[in-house]
């Protein structure tokens, strides 16, 4: 009886596992974004820190708050907030090199991009 159980587990499992390879709802990334952005070569950053008034007016989305920023053919990164940083936008080229990472808030009034770092050399 002992035995009949752990094969119909082991069958379970099997089964389960076999589905998880295929699932459409694991996430698929491009080959240009499945490395990790890296500043490359720089050694000097510059930091760029905005102060806006209350009733600043922003953007209606994040993605047109940083399109000034934008330089042809590169890509956005968007990495979560962690317990020491906020989330950044990085503006990244077709090499995976992050030409800008940029620190966004969101207001009543709208996207502001309030933090812009960029490679000083």
């Amino acid at each position: 009886m002992k035995g009949l159980f752990v094969t119909g587990v082991v069958a379970v499992a099997g089964v389960a596992l076999a589905g998880c390879g295929t699932s459409p709802s694991r996430p698929h990334l491009d080959p240009d974004v499945a490395g990790k952005p890296t500043w490359g070569g720089c050694r000097e950053h510059s930091l760029q820190v905005s102060d806006y008034t209350a009733d600043a007016p922003g953007e209606k989305t994040a993605l047109a708050a940083i399109a000034s920023y934008r330089t042809h053919g590169d890509h956005v990164v968007r990495r979560p907030a962690q317990d020491h940083r906020a989330a950044r936008w990085l503006l990244v080229d077709d090499t995976n090199l992050i030409h800008a990472s940029l620190e966004l808030t969101h207001t009543d009034h709208g996207w502001l991009v309030s933090v812009v770092e960029k490679c000083a050399t």
